[in-house]
C-alpha cells in the first residue's frame, strides 16, 4: 500500500517509522532534517508533526520500534 493512502493513525505512524529509519542510519540524528524525514515518509511536515511532537520523539520512536522487531 502507498504512503499516499488514506491510512489509519496507527498505521501511517508504523509507515513513518519504517520509512525514516534507513535515512537516520545513513545520516544520523543531527545530519537528518523533518523536511527530509517527511519526503522520505512520503507525508508533509505537518503531518510528519501530528504523530510526532519533535524530531527527537520520531527517532526515540524509531529505535524503540527497531528493538521490537
Amino acid at each position: 500500500m502507498s504512503l499516499h493512502s488514506r491510512l489509519p493513525s496507527e498505521e501511517r505512524r508504523a509507515a513513518i517509522l519504517r520509512a525514516v529509519r534507513r535515512l537516520f542510519a545513513e545520516r544520523g540524528f543531527h545530519g537528518t532534517t523533518t523536511k527530509e524525514l517527511a519526503r522520505a515518509a512520503g507525508v508533509s511536515e505537518a503531518l510528519l508533526f501530528k504523530h510526532f511532537p519533535d524530531k527527537e520523539a520520531l527517532f526515540t520512536a524509531m529505535q524503540d520500534d527497531c528493538c521490537r522487531d
